[in-house]
């Protein structure tokens, strides 16, 4: 019997017209199940799958040279991480000392690759260490573009941390990207964690491209509301759309439900990475993933909150033609 999320991965394909003829969009998994002890991840090991990945999605034999594919010694790389549910399940270090560590063997200096969220607490929560990267934070630190934002008809209460905060008019209707990312950055990785999302049925890829990284957005995932299309509309803005190379989904630890904060109990030490250049894609193999996780603990599915795919489709933000290649380490 077909299950609720084939049949709303069929309505993808549907909906995307002439997806179903392009080539697929490759995702690679890896996967390597001695990579966690607990909560606890392995560096080295770590590091192995990041080299693995970046080098099956490339189809080069040699980590600098799939590297290359994506940056230029001269350009200032942004690591775009998700601290959201901090300090349990975030970016792991792991990953992104080793994401550092391929950028420098490539001829990006330390100087010029930058991890950054938006929350300054959330980011001194999660804890990194910055060995090999430099790290910045949007709020109190590089600040918001006033003249990169969208405009959408869902009015926001503006709070601490927005760029409009403290004016005389309390709401807005616009959404700001990071000076750092408009002024800054010249490439952009997206390195998310996956989870399930109360009210947009996943926070992924395309997730951490948008309300992860603009201001006033609490508006797009208050009750009714669930991110689309606001999610696919930030992340088609052109200095988000132009400059991302890349997508490196942590699904060491992912987060079946419960989201988007940690619930340890719902918490599944899955011990896999996702490459792709296609946030789309590589969004629609994770929520498989999830679902099949909900279907075996008997969870009711969430395919049909995440409809941002739908919009992220339509706006050729990716595909939903999805090649999985899955390497086990």
């Amino acid at each position: 019997m077909m299950t609720r999320v084939c049949q709303f991965l069929i309505l993808l394909l549907l909906w995307a017209g002439t997806g179903v003829a392009q080539t697929p969009s490759r995702v690679v998994l890896v996967r390597d199940p001695e990579a966690l002890t607990g909560w606890h991840v392995d560096a080295a090991r770590a590091r192995a799958m990041v080299r693995a990945g970046l080098q099956q999605l490339t189809g080069q034999t040699n980590e600098t040279l799939a590297w290359q594919q994506f940056v230029t010694p001269t350009d200032v790389v942004g690591l775009k991480v998700s601290t959201l549910a901090a300090p349990l399940q975030v970016t792991h270090q792991a990953v992104l000392d080793a994401i550092a560590a391929g950028l420098r063997q490539a001829g990006v200096p330390a100087s010029n690759i930058v991890v950054f969220d938006r929350d300054p607490g959330k980011l001194a929560d999660a804890d990194y260490r910055a060995e090999g990267f430099r790290m910045e934070s949007v709020i109190g630190g590089t600040g918001w573009d006033s003249e990169a934002s969208l405009d959408s008809p869902l009015v926001g209460k503006l709070i601490w941390g927005d760029l409009e905060f403290g004016r005389a008019e309390p709401l807005s209707t616009l959404s700001h990207l990071p000076k750092l990312l408009t002024r800054t950055l010249t490439k952009l990785i997206n390195v998310p964690v996956l989870q399930e999302q109360a009210a947009t049925g996943l926070a992924g890829c395309l997730y951490n491209l948008s309300l992860g990284l603009a201001d006033n957005t609490r508006r797009f995932e208050q009750v009714g509301q669930r991110g689309d299309p606001a999610i696919a509309q930030l992340a088609n803005l052109a200095a988000v759309r132009t400059k991302l190379v890349l997508n490196i989904c942590d699904a060491l630890i992912v987060g079946y439900a419960g989201g988007p904060g940690f619930k340890p109990q719902y918490s599944w030490p899955y011990g896999g990475l996702y490459f792709s250049r296609d946030a789309v894609a590589a969004d629609v193999i994770g929520l498989e993933v999830i679902e099949a996780k909900r279907r075996e603990t008997h969870l009711a599915p969430i395919g049909e909150r995440a409809s941002h795919l739908l919009t992220a489709v339509r706006l050729g933000l990716g595909q939903t033609n999805a090649t999985l290649v899955e390497v086990t380490r």
